[in-house]
């Protein structure tokens, strides 16, 4: 990824204000609940399109963006799997769409225990390989979607991978080839809960490619039907991932 990479990202979001509006409801669903006065870290916060959202829609969070690319719209420059914030500091950890992008997703996962403080949580959307979303990310998506993953070490180039390389069969694999007793090693109380999401809006905006197949005007009936369609695990194309540091 670079600062360009980046820029475009964000001229398509202003461009598409319908990719706010699918973006908008997830944003808001990791933000639901999140205690007043709460000191947020924000993970993998590329673009800088949920700290604007946030402190619109919670102006009493405190909140800290954090990317691995210096970007003027940013507030840290640091890699998520070695954080440079001190034990027990931080109140909830958020973000969107960034763990299929690192390395050591459980190294990750460890530092964050090490940064909450006891009780604290660990919120984020991750893309979710589904009977329906695997031919999707698979073939239409410049990721890919590989089944299988080491979920320690889930790319073969190993810390040299590129910042933007990504893989959607991250997420699921760290869902299900981590045990209990590694999450506890980990920090935390219980292994994640996942909450499946089906994801229909953002397949028809078609993300950040600059056209779009869903009009505004009738994207709340279709966010709308994301939501009455209880998400299973054969639809869903993104999970909501949730983990509390043990107290």
């Amino acid at each position: 990824m670079s600062l360009e990479t980046l820029r475009e990202h964000r001229r398509v979001f202003a461009a598409k204000p319908v990719l706010g509006d699918v973006y908008g409801v997830w944003f808001d669903r990791l933000l639901e609940g999140l205690p007043g006065a709460s000191l947020v870290l924000e993970a993998g916060a590329g673009p800088g399109l949920f700290a604007p959202h946030a402190k619109a829609k919670r102006p009493d969070l405190r909140w800290i963006a954090l990317d691995l690319i210096e970007a003027p719209w940013n507030d840290i420059v640091a890699d998520a799997q070695v954080l440079p914030f001190r034990d027990g500091t931080i109140d909830a950890v958020l973000g969107v769409d960034f763990v299929h992008h690192l390395s050591t997703p459980l190294e990750f996962f460890r530092d964050v225990a090490r940064v909450l403080k006891p009780g604290g949580e660990l919120r984020v959307i991750e893309p979710w390989v589904s009977p329906f979303s695997y031919p999707v990310y698979r073939f239409l998506h410049q990721e890919g979607a590989t089944l299988g993953l080491d979920p320690a070490r889930p790319f073969s180039k190993g810390d040299l991978k590129a910042p933007f390389e990504g893989d959607a069969g991250v997420t699921r694999a760290i869902a299900t080839r981590v045990d209990d007793a590694t999450w506890r090693r980990l920090g935390y109380a219980a292994r994640p809960t996942l909450t499946p999401i089906n994801g229909f809006a953002y397949l028809l905006s078609l993300g950040f490619k600059p056209p779009s197949l869903l009009p505004r005007f009738f994207a709340p009936a279709v966010m709308a039907l994301d939501r009455l369609i209880r998400p299973r695990s054969l639809t869903a194309m993104r999970i909501d991932l949730r983990a509390r540091k043990a107290p």
